[in-house]
């Protein structure tokens, strides 16, 4: 296999990039930087169900720029276990394994490139990202300048503080004086506004961090927001001090928070262009396989359990 660097398509708006790295594939098929790092999760399929080849098989500006160049130009954040670098310049995670799906659908390369969660919509309306892929929370303010597809997941949210601290419940949290802090994009400052106005809230860059445990074992913070999938890996990986989570009826006792404790559960999409039918066809037909079939589900299982932190 042949590989090459790529930094994405001309005209790039620095203060957007964030990192670009890639591989090019040869006649081995879509290779793009979506490697294994170690881990063995389940394999993306060599082809696509005919259902959605035949839904891709349609005009759009969008998949004819694609094809015309061979490349899939793919949007992420780091949003572990969604997208993170298992190592320098290799992206793994579902995001990561979804990246090398589409392409292979598509029969060509992928280019993931890293933004901001702040700049992600802006990937799409400036045209340097085709589809944006990173755990997305469909809000209404990111469809003011994108299309989302049809949604593959729901991500619900809980708050997490240190288990030794007095936080009982959200109305707990909802006071001045308490710190919390978010890293994952627009959504979790939404749900602090919403559920903790008086608390001060503060944004820190999450890195490949699953959550800010570091910040609430140092005390300089008192709650975050992560993942209610999470919860057990959260519990059993950090131990030093141990967290608790706090749901919409005080903390959660069991292994799994309920479907009443979960903080209003978003739906996380794929993030498009506005305008383009037929690439949202394509999309949306290949989800619906992705989900009906289980894969996106045993794929998002497998990555969750991993300590990809």
């Amino acid at each position: 296999m042949t590989t090459c660097a790529r930094r994405g398509r001309k005209g790039l708006l620095p203060a957007l990039l964030a990192v670009a790295l890639v591989a090019c594939g040869g006649d081995d098929g879509p290779a793009g930087n979506a490697g294994s790092g170690g881990f063995e999760p389940p394999p993306v399929p060599a082809e696509a169900a005919t259902a959605v080849k035949r839904a891709c098989d349609t005009s759009s500006p969008t998949i004819e720029r694609i094809q015309d160049d061979g490349v899939l130009f793919w949007a992420i954040a780091v949003s572990p276990p969604f997208g993170f670098e298992s190592e320098p310049g290799v992206w793994s995670g579902v995001e990561a394994q979804n990246a090398e799906e589409l392409a292979t659908v598509l029969g060509v390369d992928y280019d993931i490139t890293e933004y901001s969660y702040q700049a992600l919509p802006h990937a799409i309306v400036t045209g340097q990202a085709d589809i944006v892929g990173a755990e997305l929370f469909v809000t209404a303010v990111r469809r003011k300048l994108i299309d989302f597809s049809r949604p593959y997941y729901q991500s619900g949210q809980l708050f997490y503080v240190l288990d030794r601290s007095p936080f009982e419940t959200i109305d707990d949290l909802n006071r001045a004086g308490v710190r919390f802090v978010y890293g994952t994009g627009t959504a979790q400052q939404q749900l602090a506004n919403k559920y903790i106005p008086r608390a001060a809230v503060q944004h820190e860059e999450l890195g490949q961090r699953l959550l800010f445990h570091d910040l609430l074992a140092a005390g300089k913070a008192d709650a975050t927001l992560s993942q209610a999938a999470a919860l057990k890996v959260i519990r059993d990986r950090f131990t030093r001090p141990p967290l608790a989570a706090i749901g919409r009826h005080g903390r959660v006792t069991g292994k799994r928070a309920s479907s009443r404790e979960v903080i209003d559960p978003f739906d996380v999409a794929f993030g498009l262009p506005k305008g383009d039918a037929g690439w949202r066809r394509c999309i949306d037909a290949w989800v619906r396989d992705l989900v009906d079939s289980g894969r996106m589900a045993r794929r998002i299982d497998y990555w969750l359990a991993q300590p990809v932190t």
